[in-house]
């Protein structure tokens, strides 16, 4: 298929990523945090990680957050990836402001994390770095979302001014009957959001779609596009279709993550 947070002191791919039962008006939003390690620090980042998912157990379980995502960049990888990790957070509503540093601290000491918060945000600092957070919010979702272990595959849009209304109804009346097709047959997931914050017509992109798959031979096997689209649109050529999205979007890069951590309830 041709279509993906902050964590303790520092969070990526919904992708995203967790798509929910949508009506017309989605109530899922995500904070999407891009992070960068620096040099030499991999192996040490991936344990710091787990005591990220750790504290994010915590605040699942106690429905702060209602998903917790670690996707780990796969292609492209090393400097010229813009992202190393994806940390991603959903939420079923706008989500309220950041837990305060007590909070934090009392959320750190249920999960047995041992290390004050101070030393652990600057534990973080020394790891890595963040390049940017996105809050975006969930447009139209297929299948039950990206799992633990599978990849996904994250396209970036920059839709054309006015034209965002669109775009989303082209996703939701194309794309989507396609996805859930796919979903039944393949257990992949399909999932579109578009940009909340930041804003401004400087932005690289302000929408995303995010292709759930169970396995890197998911991944490579890909779905039959085209028999899908015949069948779930008899009515519709599949390549006026194509050109007719190419004038609402341009799709700038396309990313491919492994999902290191699904935490949900």
């Amino acid at each position: 298929m041709t279509r993906f947070v902050q964590v303790a002191g520092v969070l990526a791919l919904g992708i995203a990523w967790n798509p929910m039962a949508f009506g017309q008006e989605s109530t899922e939003y995500i904070r999407d945090t891009c992070v960068k390690v620096r040099d030499g620090k991999a192996a040490e980042y991936s344990d710091y990680l787990r005591d990220s998912a750790k504290l994010a157990k915590v605040r699942v379980d106690s429905g702060v957050y209602e998903t917790y995502i670690i996707a780990q960049a796969s292609y492209p990888t090393g400097r010229s990836a813009r992202c190393d990790y994806h940390l991603v957070i959903s939420w079923n509503k706008f989500p309220g402001e950041p837990p305060t540093p007590e909070q934090t601290e009392a959320d750190m000491k249920k999960a047995g994390i041992s290390m004050s918060r101070t030393a652990r945000a600057a534990k973080g600092a020394e790891l890595s770095y963040i390049v940017g957070a996105d809050l975006m919010r969930g447009r139209a979702a297929a299948g039950t979302g990206v799992v633990k272990n599978g990849y996904a595959r994250v396209n970036y849009f920059k839709i054309k001014p006015g034209m965002q209304g669109d775009w989303v109804r082209l996703e939701t009346t194309g794309w989507k009957p396609l996805a859930e097709s796919a979903a039944k047959d393949s257990g992949t997931s399909w999932s579109a959001y578009t940009m909340v914050m930041p804003g401004g017509a400087d932005l690289p992109y302000d929408a995303i779609t995010v292709d759930g798959y169970p396995s890197w031979e998911a991944l490579g096997k890909g779905i039959p596009v085209r028999s899908i689209w015949s069948k779930v649109h008899p009515e519709q050529d599949f390549a006026a279709f194509t050109a007719r999205q190419a004038t609402m979007s341009d799709r700038p890069r396309i990313d491919v993550y492994k999902i290191v951590d699904v935490i949900k309830k």
